[in-house]
């Protein structure tokens, strides 16, 4: 199996899944909804480091606790992504007995070619198969075996399932981009824009959260978000303006050290005017997403990583990664 040389993934050592609601929803850890999550390797969304690998026949087996509950009427459906969203290998096949999911890999996986970096997401579990239990943690096991004869590797995380759905939730999300491409951790020489516009997906209320985009930071009034303003257009004017618009998060900047320049905003159109959440189509799609939001990154000065978190008020953060390097 090729793994990752983080110790975290260490051949002889259990296998850590980190186990949240996927990119694509804001209930999907949240009782009596749906089930909807990602069970995620350590540094899921870095190319850079690689996953596993399997041969044909080769299996992972998720154990849900049974307070989940089975949908019989609903076909089992399982995806198994690279790290980033909208980024599955190929080809598996999945199948259920009870709460007890195989997915059984029908091709090879390598962590090089078409499938790189290999697994790094063992599952995402979708399509309304399961239905989450009452709130609280609850403990998700696997059983990771390369070939059909290896020995098997025990995977395991826990995962929070919440009372009610969040107030605000961000996400970040690959729609803008052809399937398989990942906006983080693409690599820019200096003082560029970077070419892949970010992408994210916002909620409140339980419902996407359109014509939001981003401002300069105001260090005096919002010393938090030094990489600038999510600001949401309240009059529906197309122009962002403070006061008078509302601040609905920001951007803590994370920068290599002496860099100055680098900057996210909203991309413009024709006129100048931003293009807010809601606004742009997915890549291939005819129509708007509802809650997308597009944001163009600028790199500084100085090679190396530069890291922005991006936060929604009474909400979650996520951060990304774009790599820089010199001309």
């Amino acid at each position: 199996m090729a793994l990752a040389t983080s110790s975290a993934l260490a051949q002889d050592a259990a296998l850590p899944l980190t186990i949240a609601p996927s990119p694509v929803t804001t209930d999907g850890n949240v009782a009596a909804f749906p089930t909807d999550l990602i069970l995620a390797l350590p540094q899921a969304g870095d190319a850079q480091v690689p996953g596993l690998a399997f041969d044909t026949g080769g299996s992972i087996t998720i154990t849900l606790p049974s307070a989940f509950t089975r949908v019989a009427e609903r076909p089992i459906n399982v995806a198994v992504p690279r790290g980033w969203p909208q980024a599955d290998v190929c080809c598996y096949v999945a199948s259920a007995v009870g709460n007890v999911l195989t997915i059984t890999f029908t091709t090879p996986v390598r962590t090089d070619g078409p499938d790189a970096p290999g697994v790094k997401i063992l599952a995402h579990i979708r399509g309304g198969a399961f239905r989450n239990p009452s709130a609280g943690t609850y403990p998700i096991v696997a059983q990771v075996r390369e070939s059909p004869g290896a020995a098997a590797r025990t995977a395991g995380g826990t995962v929070t399932i919440l009372a009610a759905v969040p107030a605000a939730r961000i996400a970040t999300t690959n729609f803008l981009l052809p399937r398989g491409a990942n906006a983080s951790g693409q690599t820019v020489t200096v003082n560029r824009p970077a070419p892949a516009l970010l992408g994210f997906l916002l909620w409140r209320g339980g419902a996407p959260l359109n014509g939001v985009g981003v401002m300069p930071a105001q260090p005096n009034q919002y010393p938090r978000y030094t990489g600038g303003l999510l600001v949401r257009d309240v009059n529906g004017d197309g122009i962002l303006t403070l006061p008078g618009d509302e601040v609905v998060g920001g951007i803590i900047g994370k920068a290599p050290s002496g860099a100055t320049g680098q900057s996210a905003q909203s991309p413009v159109r024709g006129n100048g005017a931003p293009i807010l959440s809601g606004q742009l189509n997915g890549y291939g799609t005819t129509e708007p997403v509802a809650g997308l939001l597009p944001v163009r990154f600028t790199t500084g000065s100085k090679p190396g990583d530069y890291a922005p978190t991006f936060e929604l008020s009474g909400g979650n953060s996520v951060q990304v990664t774009v790599r820089t390097v010199l001309p």
